[in-house]
């Protein structure tokens, strides 16, 4: 009688049941990984509207809570993720979108658990366009010694494109603020358009425009007190009233300069009088960019005497 070795189990086999065993315990913690669940936020985009419409509607932000594992969700926090909505079938007026958890692309494993708002309704119309007027909106006001005289935007007009409720109520469009606080010289600077109060309305073209802002004197009037000369004699004489009282109209920092420096010339022509009582009006000279208003008194008396008397 032949005698039979029990058989043991190969190398290669023990190897495998290892590998084998590895394999299902690391599927087993990847099924069975920790559960977590957070809300996120989710945009809504429009797609495939015709050229001729435009949906009006504040495109609201979707919040969907969504459940998985913790290491998939932690991910998913630095991924964008959208809903978008097809109009390609859309038409003029109110249309209400039922919002599906299916149109949620999530990864493997993660499931949305809950959306809100659960649907909504927005208001398809016309798109139009519009031509209207640049306004530049200054901000602040220039050096107390200057005005603007003229504010010019380059180009003039801008058409926009938009829905035909909101385009209808639109006379004109503002730039964006221009600073002109301190300003003593004219200037030019680009500035974008102001649309930003309704995200419907785009400017067709360039939404740059060039702003020239004029600056001039600012004209003001001043009265100044100022002592009378006289000029053209040897004689010695005497002007009563010996002052006299001008009102001016010019810029407003030559005339500061005039009253600081006693800038202006006043005075009596005396030339070929002799000794004697006259009646005489001031001659005024006023700096040429400015101009005389009123001069009191009018005129004055001078009183001529002799070499040597008084």
């Amino acid at each position: 009688m032949t005698s039979t070795a029990p058989v043991r189990p190969s190398y290669k086999s023990a190897l495998l049941v290892i590998i084998t065993l590895a394999l299902l315990l690391g599927a087993g913690l990847l099924f069975y990984e920790k559960q977590n669940e957070i809300t996120l936020a989710i945009p809504v985009t429009f797609e495939h509207i015709s050229d001729g419409l435009i949906a009006v509607h504040n495109i609201p932000v979707l919040e969907a809570r969504l459940k998985g594992p913790s290491r998939v969700l932690k991910a998913l926090k630095d991924r964008q993720l959208s809903y978008k909505i097809d109009l390609s079938t859309a038409k003029p007026g109110p249309l209400f979108i039922k919002i599906s958890s299916e149109e949620i692309k999530v990864p493997w494993r993660v499931s949305v658990l809950q959306i809100d708002p659960a649907s909504l309704t927005i208001t398809i119309e016309k798109r139009i366009e519009k031509t209207v007027p640049i306004l530049a909106d200054l901000n602040e006001d220039p050096d107390g010694a200057y005005i603007i005289s003229r504010v010019v935007a380059t180009p003039s007009m801008v058409r926009l494109t938009g829905p035909m409720s909101v385009l209808d109520k639109i006379s004109a469009v503002r730039t964006t603020p221009v600073d002109v606080e301190g300003l003593t010289e004219t200037i030019r600077k680009k500035v974008a358009l102001n649309l930003n109060h309704n995200p419907h309305i785009q400017a067709i073209g360039d939404s740059l425009v060039e702003v020239e802002i004029v600056v001039e004197d600012k004209i003001v009037e001043k009265w100044l007190d100022i002592a009378i000369q006289a000029t053209g004699s040897n004689y010695r004489y005497v002007i009563t009233p010996d002052r006299i009282e001008i009102l001016l109209r010019g810029p407003m920092n030559t005339l500061k300069k005039l009253a600081q420096d006693n800038g202006i010339q006043v005075y009596v022509d005396l030339e070929g009088l002799k000794p004697g009582t006259y009646v005489r009006r001031a001659v005024i000279k006023p700096p040429l960019n400015t101009a005389l208003v009123e001069a009191k008194p009018e005129v004055f008396t001078v009183k001529v005497f002799g070499l040597g008397k008084k």
